[in-house]
């Protein structure tokens, strides 16, 4: 039986269902992409969903240009924060999309009609165009209820950080609160903080300074005496790493009508760009719990001493 496919619900449907799944995709990985973004990178998805006209491809060719356009639709709609990332956001949209796909080849096989047609690992489903926009409102409203209902996610928790070693101070860093922080000394169990080498080197004691250099260079310096000092292995977005640790810091965290305070603070150096590059440190729950809340008062006073200065 002849087939029409009409070419204007093709790429509707296939607009709607990848902004969905980029949105899926973008709480999956905890960095979604803005609405232009994400309407960007549906267009991409509509655009590939034109395989469907081509011939009939043999299965793994088939695949491989599924991934292919996953990865376009993801660099298009998502901003590009690491491989690493990059290829976490691919794959979940690969396989949402490939998932979608394999129920609706179920439900045919089972001989269900659902008016769909496949080709190439590309779905048409021949529903009205004003029912596909109306299901899409009706998801879009039912969510905001939860949202009222439940609250929103919580907004990512920003702070000022300020290092002080042997009476060097060092300049305010955009510090953030991450859950997800799981690195520790693993000889003393101690929650460190992750800093930027980039952003305190020049307000490090000089044989603090000279010994983290060297390291980033590629050599093997010599410790700084009477400073503790760990090598930690740790994973980042290039892989496992051993940065090196520095103790014996003091740490002043402020925040929106909070400050706390630490002593003998151990601190990760890193040469490699923190979260997107618009926060230079990481800290985590169990550091920010240690961390001695200061009386307002005291706060009001090191604010003042700040201006002062």
């Amino acid at each position: 039986m002849k087939t029409v496919i009409y070419l204007d619900v093709l790429l509707l449907v296939n607009f709607l269902v990848a902004y969905l799944l980029l949105r899926a995709v973008g709480f999956l990985c905890g960095a979604p992409p803005g609405f232009w973004r994400t309407c960007a990178g549906a267009v991409m998805a509509a655009l590939s969903s034109l395989i469907l006209l081509a011939p009939p491809l043999p299965a793994a060719l088939s695949l491989l240009y599924q991934a292919a356009s996953a990865a376009a639709v993801c660099r298009t709609a998502c901003p590009f924060r690491g491989w690493r990332g990059f290829a976490h956001q691919t794959v979940w949209y690969f396989l949402l999309n490939l998932g979608l796909a394999g129920a609706v080849l179920l439900a045919l096989s089972r001989g269900l009609p659902l008016g769909a047609q496949t080709n190439n690992f590309a779905v048409y489903w021949a529903v009205s165009p004003s029912l596909l926009v109306g299901c899409a409102v009706l998801v879009y409203l039912t969510l905001r209820l939860v949202l009222l209902v439940f609250g929103g996610p919580k907004e990512t928790e920003c702070w000022q950080l300020r290092l002080s070693l042997d009476g060097a101070d060092g300049p305010p860093l955009a510090a953030l609160l991450d859950t997800g922080f799981l690195l520790r000394d693993p000889l003393s169990g101690q929650a460190p903080v992750l800093a930027s080498y980039t952003s305190l080197r020049g307000a490090l004691p000089e044989a603090v300074a000279a010994f983290l250099a060297g390291f980033f260079a590629g050599a093997c310096p010599e410790p700084p005496p009477g400073t503790p000092v760990r090598l930690i292995p740790c994973k980042t977005a290039s892989g496992m790493r051993t940065l090196p640790a520095v103790g014996g810091f003091s740490a002043r965290l402020s925040g929106p009508g909070k400050v706390r305070q630490a002593d003998r603070v151990l601190v990760v150096f890193t040469d490699q760009t923190l979260a997107d590059g618009s926060v230079q440190a990481l800290f985590g729950a169990e550091f920010y719990h240690t961390a001695r809340p200061v009386q307002r008062r005291f706060a009001q006073a090191g604010r003042e001493r700040s201006a002062v200065e």
